[in-house]
């Protein structure tokens, strides 16, 4: 069961963005089976949101929108006292987040799984390592969330091809996986539910918030506004967002990629949050198919007369 509900407003909204992405990306290749979109609308009181899914439980490599979990599991070990707070991990934090450094990320799963990566390990000493580095599969499907079941966050963000024992953990593993669902479900438990403390979620909220006026964006052209949602959004809208892009990586199975995971709330509808992930090399060269998306969404939900 999923944990958004289901109605019939939700899902014409739902259907009506899906069939506008694939109309507007026909030419670049898109189709249903490479396209997968959660929508949730969250309403103004709290509670349950409502919610809409398109290849929502489908597995796609999920580029750098795994450092949403990374950072999730940053602060679990901060609150369990696994790890201890210093400037570093902060610096690494926001690295990460505002300007998805991998190298920032990379630093953050050794601290947390207590693993390096390096040479060739064989037997019992590259089987304990793969336990240790699988410790964010575990922790993250103890919620007991079903979404959680499909997806795979175990490896580090690489911009090419990988070696020694992180060839050996795709080998073992395979490569990342999430699903839009999966994403969509961890968004809303860090930006609208309870399941993290107080000080943790204030923490990822400030990290996951991104301005996106001309001359910020300008400023910081790392910052993963242009090319994805952010983009093109009313200048009065607030976002929270961690966008991910590969181009070729040296292996077809995480390459051609163009995601982004955000919340957005604009003055006078309903603050939703949006997962679109895509494949192909066009999408993934595109700088307009998910700005395109956030705005059609829009529309539809002024059309629709959705509201806060």
């Amino acid at each position: 069961m999923a944990f958004f509900e289901m109605d019939p407003t939700t899902t014409e909204i739902g259907e009506r963005l899906v069939a506008t992405i694939l109309r507007d990306n026909a030419e670049l290749g898109l189709t249903a089976d490479t396209l997968c979109v959660t929508l949730l609308l969250h309403p103004s009181r709290g509670g349950a949101p409502k919610g809409f899914a398109h290849n929502g439980d489908k597995p796609f490599y999920p580029c750098s929108v795994i450092k949403i979990f990374w950072m999730a599991a940053a602060y679990h070990c901060l609150e369990t006292g696994a790890i201890k707070p210093h400037a570093e991990l902060d610096r690494a934090l926001h690295d990460m987040i505002k300007w998805s450094s991998n190298t920032a990320t990379n630093y953050i799963i050794d601290l947390v799984t207590g693993t390096t990566g390096d040479t060739l390990l064989e037997g019992q000493a590259l089987d304990d390592w793969i336990d240790k580095r699988s410790w964010a599969n575990r922790w993250i499907r103890s919620f007991g969330w079903p979404e959680m079941t499909p997806i795979n966050v175990a490896q580090k963000n690489m911009d090419d091809d990988r070696y020694g024992r992180e060839r050996q953990l795709v080998d073992a593993l395979g490569h990342n996986a999430l699903t839009t669902n999966a994403t969509a479900r961890l968004m809303h438990a860090i930006l609208d539910d309870a399941h993290f403390s107080d000080d943790s979620r204030k923490a990822m909220r400030s990290l996951l918030s991104r301005p996106f006026d001309r001359a910020w964006v300008e400023a910081h052209p790392s910052a993963q506004i242009n090319g994805y949602f952010g983009q093109d959004l009313p200048q009065d809208a607030k976002l929270w967002s961690k966008a991910g892009w590969t181009g070729w990586t040296g292996d077809e199975r995480a390459s051609y990629r163009r995601h982004d995971a955000a919340r957005i709330e604009v003055p006078g509808l309903a603050p939703f949050t949006l997962v679109i992930f895509t494949q192909g090399k066009p999408l993934s060269e595109s700088l307009i198919t998910l700005p395109r998306a956030a705005t059609s969404l829009i529309a539809i939900l002024r059309e629709t007369g959705v509201k806060a």
